[in-house]
């Protein structure tokens, strides 16, 4: 019986007591930015190139770090601003799509406010790279000079010119469908906004390479209104912001890119750019935090209540133990 009476009364003080813990209220604040930052895609979201660049991306000046860092100050009293990069240098986005679809970003796509997505690049630049390394024997290493040689027999290379530019036309076809199922896998996995940004041309104003200026503006241009077009579904309803970075960039790709060192990525000063492109598009969307903190209106009255309650079960409990204390010396007399 005494055992039944114990076990009555501890379980008495725990009820009596959990009101005082469980009084919690859930606010929703709004915010212009998003807490929690996803960014997907390829080398130039990587930040690759960039002095201070690593596998782990995080300690160079690219997009995805300046916005973090601006992010963080300005989210100070939220809890600062998450950003998980998971951009894979070399990605196509026929690649991007498997690691989706593979649900290697699910738990990051889940928490995820905003999914900023570069890709597309690898699809056509590409080849073109494969074609000035193994075409041309253009390297890292080689010089201007050496570019404008190779590039003087027009003629010459006219034929392989031809092929890259059909091999680019099947990847833009082939681009198309993947970023249509990009967006699908990214909006069935996240509730965050998605931003898309549209290719720069690295070409545009460089002289020494003049023969592929043709070939580069038409092919970036025909992946850049891919990307607009299907922005918005068959009845006009948004799917993804657009960030055009390539307009930013327009007439200054040899000053924002490292092409002089035939590098098409970015440098400081062109990620500085996007990162202020991407910026003024995240801003057009609101998001939110949640904040837990104290009911006090609640907790008053039920306060006084629970606490009651609870020393008058603690004091039965303290009785019963005392009464077994007792009953147990008697025995043992």
């Amino acid at each position: 019986m005494l055992k039944q009476l114990t076990a009555f009364f501890t379980a008495a003080v725990m009820a009596c007591a959990t009101p005082l813990a469980c009084n919690a209220e859930v606010i929703k604040h709004e915010v212009n930015v998003p807490p929690n930052i996803l960014v997907l895609g390829d080398s130039i979201a990587a930040g690759y190139g960039l002095e201070g660049y690593s596998e782990n991306r995080y300690s160079c000046a690219s997009y995805a770090n300046l916005l973090h860092d601006q992010y963080d100050a300005e989210l100070k009293d939220a809890g600062g601003c998450k950003l998980v990069n998971s951009a894979v240098v070399g990605d196509t986005s026929q690649q991007l799509l498997d690691r989706i679809n593979s649900g290697e970003f699910d738990a990051d796509l889940a928490d995820s406010d905003a999914v900023i997505i570069s890709i597309g690049g690898n699809d056509i630049l590409g080849l073109f790279i494969d074609f000035l390394m193994n075409d041309l024997g253009i390297t890292s290493k080689s010089t201007m000079s050496d570019l404008m040689d190779k590039t003087k027999d027009i003629i010459g290379i006219a034929m392989d010119m031809k092929d890259m530019s059909d091999d680019m036309d099947k990847a833009l076809k082939n681009f198309t469908s993947t970023l249509d199922d990009i967006i699908n896998a990214v909006e069935a996995k996240s509730k965050g906004e998605i931003i898309v940004q549209t290719l720069y041309d690295p070409l545009d104003n460089f002289t020494a390479a003049a023969v592929f200026q043709s070939i580069s503006k038409d092919k970036i241009s025909k992946l850049n209104n891919i990307i607009k077009e299907h922005s918005t579904d068959e009845n006009e309803n948004e799917r993804y912001i657009v960030a055009d970075v390539f307009s930013e960039f327009s007439g200054h790709g040899k000053e924002l890119t490292n092409i002089n060192d035939f590098d098409i990525h970015p440098n400081k000063k062109g990620h500085a750019l996007i990162a202020s492109c991407i910026d003024k598009v995240l801003r057009t969307k609101t998001y939110t935090y949640e904040e837990i903190v104290p009911d006090s209106s609640k907790n008053d009255e039920k306060g006084k209540n629970a606490i009651l309650m609870t020393a008058t079960a603690a004091g039965g409990l303290i009785v019963i133990i005392a009464a077994t204390t007792l009953i147990r010396h008697k025995k043992k007399g």
